[in-house]
């Protein structure tokens, strides 16, 4: 607390005490305990409103010290000089009681001067004999002086210390307050997750730069706005939230789905709780969010992968089996449909169809099946993409489909199974004709990461797009949209992606198109 601060409060304190001060004068003077004029009271009463308006107008503090000093003089000794008597002379004691706030040995000199020298100028104007001390009047007058040299001494010995503990408790408490202060708000600016304050309107009150990072809207634009932060089909939802924070309720790492400033939208864990005024009133409501899709991703990729453990494990023996019976069958149906004239050749041609179905749907499991660590070999990329887009030339041009290379396949080798990243490549370039009706395009982009460890594949179609509930649960066994689709497409070539140690991503937009990115390690030398 600077010294300036210290003095000032003194100055108020000490204005506070002049109010009551006069409020005694006041009572002492209309009830006729001692005989003053009114016009006493008038000087009184004008000198506290000047008093007033010289605090509030900012004067100087050293400058209204030296004022109220000389303003407490001047009233008490008017006091005495309008009624001199010996009781009345006991205000100086109160005048030396007061003036200890100021808490200094210098002022205390000089008010034990000035009140010598107005008691010797009283005691002139009252015309009391100074040359002897026998009667009682002088006697009492020396008492008092007496009494008002320990005063002085008092104060300085015992008051100025009740003082130094008052002002070092006030230092400590103010400096406690200030550091407390200090660590909150170094907390809510530095913390990672993003923290925010809402009013029960819910407009924004306080956001950190977390949050800022991590919603996209600045604290300029953010503070006093009622913030679009969910999505449309969740606000029903977040209304629930909101009336239970205004009942008092919390809610502890919730999880739902938010929304940024530029539209797009992040898997969140919120702790919201509400604000209580120290009375015990809820009077807003304070959150912190964190973006877990990261966590979410990871958590679907061990799902993903716990699926695919499960159907390998169940794919070599089920496989197998199911085929040896199936090769019999097949075998018989087609001897059977040698002759097109059998009244049982429709039926015959049906089942031959079937079980060619079979046939595929178990070739599918078998590639589900964990690979030999001898099936994988050095592989340029650039040359099986080039025989898979020659393989699908056809396919390209029967659908009026455009083909758009960015660059030229780039030499790069990577480690692998050549016929199971064809059938990747294939399968994918099949979804993205068959999600294009006519004069689309597809645009191939392959190129190196910034540290140039792994590829880049980038295919985007111009198709109809995937919905967002398909698209959620696209890599899940026997889940599909088509006819006569088996629901294992996506999930095998999820499979061969992981095992040849790469990702695969996949962004779509109804009515617009999907995007593919796949990722693989570049094989060192």
């Amino acid at each position: 607390m600077q010294q300036h601060e210290i003095l000032n409060k003194r100055n108020l304190l000490m204005i506070i005490t002049y109010f009551f001060s006069t409020l005694i004068f006041t009572t002492v003077i209309v009830t006729q305990l001692f005989k003053h004029p009114y016009s006493f009271l008038v000087i009184n009463i004008g000198s506290f409103f000047i008093l007033i308006a010289l605090y509030y107008l900012k004067t100087p503090p050293k400058m209204l010290q030296i004022i109220l000093i000389c303003t407490w003089h001047l009233i008490v000794s008017l006091f005495n000089y309008q009624n001199v008597n010996i009781i009345s002379f006991y205000t100086f004691i109160w005048l030396i009681a007061i003036l200890t706030i100021y808490r200094s040995y210098i002022i205390t000199l000089i008010n034990i001067c000035l009140v010598f020298i107005e008691i010797f100028i009283l005691d002139k104007l009252s015309m009391i004999p100074y040359h002897s001390f026998k009667s009682e009047d002088h006697l009492l007058l020396f008492s008092f002086l007496i009494t008002v040299i320990i005063m002085s001494i008092g104060q300085s010995l015992f008051i100025k210390q009740i003082w130094l503990k008052l002002e070092k408790n006030a230092i400590d408490r103010e400096y406690y307050l200030n550091s407390k202060h200090a660590y909150l708000h170094l907390f809510f600016e530095q913390a990672n997750d993003a923290i925010a304050v809402f009013d029960l309107e819910d407009r924004v009150i306080a956001v950190n730069p977390a949050f800022e990072k991590l919603y996209g809207w600045s604290k300029e634009e953010a503070l006093g706005r009622i913030l679009p932060l969910i999505p449309p089909e969740r606000v029903e939802e977040s209304k629930k939230r909101i009336e239970d924070l205004k009942l008092g309720k919390k809610y502890h790492l919730h999880e739902t789905i938010d929304m940024r400033k530029d539209g797009t939208f992040f898997d969140a864990q919120l702790s919201l709780s509400p604000i209580l005024s120290p009375h015990g009133e809820i009077i807003g409501s304070s959150v912190i969010s964190r973006d877990i899709s990261y966590i979410k991703e990871n958590e679907n990729l061990i799902l993903q992968s716990e699926k695919l453990k499960l159907v390998g494990e169940l794919a070599a023996g089920v496989a197998h089996e199911i085929r040896n019976p199936m090769t019999v069958i097949s075998g018989y149906v087609q001897m059977m449909n040698e002759d097109p004239n059998s009244p049982y050749y429709e039926y015959t041609k049906l089942i031959q169809n079937e079980t060619e179905r079979i046939e595929l749907i178990l070739s599918e499991f078998l590639v589900l099946s964990k690979p030999q660590a001898n099936q994988y070999a050095p592989i340029n990329l650039a040359e099986a993409l080039s025989e898979v887009v020659q393989f699908l030339q056809y396919e390209f041009q029967s659908k009026a489909i455009s083909l758009n290379i960015i660059n030229e396949f780039l030499n790069i080798t990577i480690l692998g199974n050549k016929n199971q990243l064809k059938q990747v490549f294939i399968n994918l370039f099949k979804n993205a004709i068959e999600a294009i009706n006519e004069d689309g395009s597809i645009t191939l982009q392959v190129c190196k990461s910034k540290d140039g460890k792994e590829i880049y594949i980038q295919m985007i179609d111009t198709g109809c797009g995937i919905p967002p509930h398909v698209l959620e649960r696209i890599f899940e066994p026997f889940y599909t949209t088509k006819t006569k689709g088996t629901g294992l497409g996506m999930m095998i070539i999820n499979k061969i992606v992981q095992d040849h140690q790469g990702s695969i991503q996949i962004k779509s937009k109804q009515h617009v198109g999907t995007e593919i990115l796949l990722t693989f390690p570049i094989m060192t030398e």
